[in-house]
């Protein structure tokens, strides 16, 4: 859509909408809501923005900056469909992005400087948009844990490939939580498998619960061991031998690819390759 007046005249935008039989559920508006609240909050170059708020008709709307070109999932299924891989150092370079941007929303604070307490809980590669020109942004914090937050709804609990340990045991996520699945999703982006396996929701639970992580070299020959070590590092299963925050990730992963490669405008190539966009 277009915003046809105000201070985002012209602008080209993003509207998502609650579906009418969820409107009338106010667990599923309150978090919708929430989603909103919590990324207005929010303003980072690698962070879908949210522009405003609002409900039409009986039913809530977020308006959100456009971004034009597909997001994770897509890319890595349009890969598989072509039986390529993506450059290593471009998952290398979106992961320093995404942790950046996980940086700014954990250290997030409100107008009278208190912490937000903002835990994304759903770092997966649908939530990570690849613009055509190269961007990358973080989006849907519609499950965020903020104080206060609306829990306990069906599927509000992220996806199951990337779940942490103490989110399978229903303890209270941190930040190291995201840098889990931060983990999980760089080692989708190195190999395009996932980091644990599984032919039912139980089995990848399992594995995860158990901490039977390959490294990605192990299926990827060409991948550093440094990156190996990033990813195992991110997807310990314990806790505290995790990275002790995102920024610690992204001064890590600032080190782990040519910089003439992991660059926004390969990346605007690698997407016009796959999908032929202008």
């Amino acid at each position: 859509a277009v915003i046809r007046e105000g201070p985002y005249a012209g602008q080209l935008v993003a509207v998502k909408r609650l579906l009418p039989a969820l409107a009338r559920d106010p667990d599923y508006v309150a978090l919708f809501e929430q989603e909103g609240e919590v990324t207005r909050r929010l303003r980072h170059p690698g962070i879908v923005e949210v522009l405003d708020t609002g409900v039409a008709g009986g039913t809530p709307f977020i308006v959100m900056d456009y971004v034009d070109g597909r997001n994770l999932r897509q890319v890595l299924a349009q890969c598989k469909a072509r039986k390529i891989l993506l450059p290593v150092d471009f998952g290398a370079y979106m992961a320093h992005v995404v942790s950046q941007a996980l940086a700014h929303a954990h250290s997030g604070r409100d107008e009278q400087g208190r912490p937000l307490g903002i835990v994304h809980c759903d770092v997966s590669p649908s939530n990570v948009f690849i613009s055509k020109h190269g961007g990358t942004k973080l989006g849907d914090f519609g499950v965020a844990l903020t104080p206060g937050a609306a829990r306990g709804l069906p599927g509000a609990f992220g996806k199951a490939h990337y779940l942490s340990p103490e989110q399978i045991l229903e303890r209270t996520p941190t930040p190291r939580t995201d840098i889990f699945a931060l983990g999980a999703v760089l080692f989708e982006v190195l190999t395009n498998e996932h980091a644990f396996p599984g032919r039912d929701l139980k089995e990848v639970g399992q594995r995860i619960l158990a901490g039977k992580i390959r490294a990605p070299s192990e299926l990827r020959p060409d991948v550093p061991f440094a990156l190996d070590e990033v990813v195992l590092r991110c997807l310990s299963p314990d806790v505290e031998d995790r990275y002790d925050s995102a920024a610690a990730v992204a001064a890590d992963l600032a080190t782990r690819y040519d910089r003439s490669i992991g660059t926004p405008l390969a990346i605007a190539a690698v997407i016009r390759g796959l999908f032929g966009v202008k």
